[in-house]
């Protein structure tokens, strides 16, 4: 019993499920956005495109946009195994999505707010995992300090490549970019909940999973 009580609970039952849909409703929702337009350049074209107000898609994508922020908000207030200004970031992140719905491409030039959302969000999700750390044996590796920096340095060196490749004039690789540091992004809360998940089901496997 003493065993027990000393592992803390680290993810609740709504975390495996909202962690899992995320890359679905956003990197799945992305798939089919582009499978219905045809003309769509996934390369050169950003995410954000697919949603633009003259978009055909605008409806479904902007859809997306708001089930993946709800499903971050979800993880984040049902992961207590994340540190809590980690699980702020990752909540904040969801709800600049929402913003990046909220202020759609305009039909021509750009939008401020939506440039400003979506950069909010790359950095969040960039910076939560780092944010998460915690420090003891009865938290998984990803979640101690050396996993912990080392995926906020690998989701963040995909960020920055975005970054530098959308700041060149002539750049045609902007959207696949986009896809390589947006979809990492959107996976990586999955993949730190199901490593907690499976370290206190290794830990105490007679216990069910915590709702």
């Amino acid at each position: 019993m003493g065993l027990v009580q000393s592992i803390p609970i680290l993810v609740r039952r709504p975390a495996l499920v909202s962690s899992a849909l995320a890359p679905v409703f956003f990197i799945g929702g992305t798939i089919v956005a582009e499978l219905l337009s045809p003309e769509f350049d996934p390369v050169r074209q950003t995410i954000s495109e697919l949603a633009a107000v003259d978009a055909p898609t605008q409806i479904f994508m902007t859809l997306m946009f708001v089930l993946t922020g709800a499903c971050h908000l979800v993880t984040a207030a049902y992961a207590p195994g994340l540190w809590l200004p980690g699980r702020i970031a990752l909540g904040l992140a969801g709800v600049a999505l929402f913003a990046v719905a909220a202020f759609p491409l305009p039909a021509e030039g750009m939008s401020l707010e939506h440039r400003l959302a979506a950069m909010a969000g790359f950095v969040l999700l960039a910076l939560w995992p780092v944010l998460s750390m915690r420090r003891g044996r009865e938290y998984p590796w990803l979640l101690r300090p050396v996993g912990a920096v080392l995926s906020t340095v690998v989701v963040g060196a995909t960020c920055v490549a975005f970054a530098v490749i959308e700041s060149q004039p002539d750049a045609t690789l902007v959207g696949f970019a986009e896809r390589v540091a947006a979809y990492l992004e959107s996976l990586w809360p999955a993949v730190v909940v199901l490593v907690m998940w499976r370290y206190r089901q290794r830990q105490t496997p007679e216990l069910p999973i915590a709702r």
